[in-house]
């Protein structure tokens, strides 16, 4: 058995989870038995905003009170858009990756950046899982889509800085993913591991080059990925357990910080290594933390096999010390018991609130996108009579918009508030609503559709989701000549290339009530779309004569 200290020496090494939103009995023992220091947080920890400034100052007195040199790194997934672990009415949405790659502004990128980091810093959170460096260049990318700032690595790998530099200057460290790049895959490595097939040259023309540029600009963190690249390693091993990529990591990137990995209960991993046997076989691939966010027993005894490899020989004590050092330094860097154990006024966040709101709104305008519009056609008359349809159930969604949040929590069931509904009755008290399913509509919804003056479609990732694209075609289909306009509320690529069924197609980039807001100023003539696709598709160049294109102006 370890010895207590070496325990908590090792335990320091695991970002962990727990379930909850008060200090259990599980990540007590495993901040006071194992010395961990990480925490990381999602929904199922959140009540309201009281509730989690409480728990992340409990936590950090809780590590104090045990004995830690250094506090807590108290990290979080609040990439915002689809992957927003504090949402309203906690506090306000603020726009994702792809909505900021739609605005097209540096500059926004950055403020939404440091407004994020303002807010996790008044809940005394320390670290950001962010900013996403994938290149989507996978329309069917089940995990990675609008979590991406879009297709051109060149401007992913810019927006990237400037997320990771707004975060810096709030005092939360940013930690960029996932490396060597998830934006490819058909498979999400939450259900299973992705495999790449590229060449290193095919990947330093694209997936390494936001990776590269970060490193280059003194990124903090980077976080591995559950993906399998033979052509690399030389293996079917995930990312985060090849020596050879975390190797290329550090000496052709030159990344000298602290390399973390996903969540190692993930399947990417799980299904085929084992958490516990994949956590030691991460250190010994070279990584510095290991993430780990879900089941106590797995992280307990994932600390306790790091801890008897290196009592072992399997593992280098000179490579774990390494691994401590980085980590001291990060903390040096970040925070102190001085900051760790003060909490703002609620005044703070009231303030914080009203000010992110008010950017939020602004950037969901700017980035809101009329893929195409037939000439006169918004706006939409304000007492027509309106038809609004929309999923219900059964909606494909990223692995990690869902993960860390309880059965009934979770995001696909059902996904459209009322809010949607409502948001179009502000302008015309007329709209009625319909729901759809993977079951057909019935005769009297049709019979809405097909005499309703407008109908207007959501959809969310309709392209993976065949009942919600034939749905689509057919009410496109029955209603030639008549009003229909189609709202992506998640992928844009839902009808990009359906020109002559969609004729009308307007995209916002994630389901978020605000974005869906920001299309229906548009559709009804309250505002004027800005925003540009930040991702290309094969008929745009090709169709811009036939229809009317807005490309930011």
């Amino acid at each position: 058995m370890p010895s207590a200290e070496q325990r908590k020496a090792v335990g320091q090494l695991f970002a962990v989870g727990f379930h909850g939103t008060e200090i259990n009995k599980e990540i007590k023992s495993l901040i006071q038995d194992y010395g961990v220091g990480a925490i990381v947080l999602f929904k199922r920890n959140i009540k309201d905003a009281a509730q989690l400034q409480s728990l992340c100052l409990g936590l950090q007195k809780l590590a104090q009170d045990a004995g830690h040199a250094q506090p807590l790194f108290v990290g979080i997934d609040q990439e915002n858009g689809l992957v927003t672990r504090i949402a309203p009415p906690v506090t306000a949405q603020l726009p994702g990756p792809m909505t900021l790659g739609a605005a097209g502004s540096l500059v926004v990128a950055y403020d939404v950046a440091k407004a994020t980091g303002e807010m996790l810093r008044y809940f005394g959170i320390n670290m950001n899982y962010a900013p996403v460096g994938d290149v989507n260049n996978e329309p069917l990318n089940p995990v990675i889509g609008v979590r991406s700032l879009g297709d051109d690595p060149e401007k992913v790998s810019r927006f990237a800085v400037e997320c990771a530099k707004g975060l810096r200057e709030t005092g939360v460290a940013p930690c960029i993913k996932h490396f060597p790049g998830h934006g490819d895959t058909t498979v999400d490595s939450h259900y299973g591991l992705p495999v790449i097939n590229k060449t290193r040259d095919e990947l330093e023309k694209m997936e390494l080059i936001p990776f590269r540029r970060a490193a280059a600009e003194g990124i903090e963190m980077v976080m591995t990925a559950h993906i399998s690249l033979p052509k690399l390693s030389g293996s079917d091993l995930p990312a985060t357990l090849s020596p050879e990529l975390i190797q290329m990591l550090r000496d052709d990137l030159k990344f000298e910080g602290v390399v973390m990995t996903d969540c190692l209960e993930m399947e990417g991993v799980r299904a085929g290594y084992g958490t516990v046997e994949g956590s030691l076989m991460a250190f010994k691939a070279g990584v510095d933390n290991v993430m780990i966010c879900h089941t106590y027993h797995v992280q307990a005894a994932s600390i306790d096999r790091v801890c008897q490899a290196i009592h072992l020989g399997e593992l280098s004590q000179t490579q774990i010390d390494a691994s401590l050092k980085r980590l001291r330094d990060l903390k040096n860097k970040y925070t102190n018991w001085n900051i760790a154990l003060a909490a703002q006024p609620s005044s703070n966040l009231a303030s914080l609130g009203r000010k992110n709101e008010a950017l939020a709104h602004t950037v969901y305008a700017d980035a809101t996108t009329i893929v195409r519009s037939e000439n006169g056609f918004l706006p939409l008359s304000r007492t027509a009579s309106t038809v609004f349809v929309s999923p219900g159930i059964n909606v494909p969604t990223s692995g990690a918009a869902a993960s860390g949040e309880e059965v009934l929590m979770k995001t696909r069931v059902p996904w459209v508030s009322g809010a949607f509904g409502d948001s179009l009755r502000r302008y015309n008290p007329y709209v009625v609503d319909i729901r759809f399913t993977e079951s057909a509509l019935t005769p009297e919804q049709w019979g809405q559709v097909e005499t309703a003056q407008v109908v207007i479609l959501a959809t969310r990732n309709a392209r993976e989701s065949r009942y919600q694209k034939d749905l689509g075609l057919e009410i496109a289909r029955r209603r030639v000549g008549k009003a229909f306009v189609c709202v992506a509320t998640c992928s844009p690529y839902d009808f990009i290339d359906d020109v002559d069924e969609v004729r009308n197609f307007i995209a916002v980039y994630e389901p978020t009530a605000e974005a869906f807001a920001s299309a229906v100023d548009i559709i009804y003539g309250e505002a004027v779309a800005r925003g540009r696709l930040p991702v290309a598709h094969e008929t745009s160049l090709r169709e811009e004569s036939k229809w009317r294109f807005a490309w930011g102006v």
